[in-house]
């Protein structure tokens, strides 16, 4: 009768399984990812490239870190700027020039009182049409703000002609050369005289009227001039 041998593996073929059973099923015993952390980053080896868009956000941005040199020429549009979230007092002097203000973008009430001097306003800036009535006073005025040359001064001209009884005339006077005509009338010396016309001629003025008495009248015409 013959024996059987028990079979024994070897530990040669035991180790050579179990290496074929780990090579098979070995991402199943994967080593867990490993977290990259900041001080195994290399300084300045992160690039704009590397970063997702929109990966950083103003949260992670710590404050008062983001200067104006990191900012690129017209980065930051009005629409980008929250209402009243820049104050006056963090505008460096003279950082805003007037040629970057959009016309009509200061008015009135955003200029505080007392805050503008002559020297603030540019030659010829500001005419009469920009300023309210009433709005000047005479404390307003600094001496010697206003020179002589600088005032307008209205001139009355006069002319008159004798008017024989019952008869009709006029008579004009003009404003002199620099001057401009404002307005003007007429009178006769004496009642019974009645106008007969009255209004602007020329850079002067005109008047008209029918002596309706029984002696010689004078009729005077006179306008107010400004030089």
């Amino acid at each position: 009768m013959t024996s059987k041998s028990k079979f024994r593996p070897s530990p040669a073929l035991v180790i050579s399984c179990m290496a074929l059973f780990l090579a098979l099923v070995g991402t199943a015993f994967a080593a867990p990812k490993l977290a990259v952390r900041s001080a195994q980053i290399v300084d300045g080896t992160v690039r704009t490239i590397d970063l997702r868009d929109n990966a950083v956000q103003s949260a992670k941005i710590a404050d008062a870190t983001v200067g104006a040199n990191d900012l690129g020429t017209d980065s930051v549009g009005s629409e980008e700027i929250a209402k009243d979230a820049v104050k006056s007092d963090e505008i460096a002097k003279d950082a805003v020039n007037s040629d970057e203000i959009a016309d009509n973008a200061v008015t009135s009430s955003e200029v505080a009182a007392d805050s503008l001097t002559a020297g603030d306003l540019a030659s010829n800036s500001v005419t009469s049409l920009e300023i309210a009535d009433q709005t000047i006073n005479s404390n307003d005025i600094g001496p010697n703000a206003v020179n002589a040359d600088e005032l307008s001064v209205v001139i009355q001209r006069t002319n008159s002609k004798s008017l024989a009884a019952g008869t009709n005339g006029s008579i004009a006077v003009p404003c002199q050369a620099g001057e401009q005509v404002l307005s003007g009338g007429g009178a006769p010396s004496n009642y019974g005289v009645e106008m007969t016309s009255n209004a602007p001629s020329g850079n002067g003025w005109f008047y008209a009227a029918s002596n309706k008495t029984g002696a010689t009248q004078t009729i005077t015409v006179y306008a107010l001039c400004l030089s």
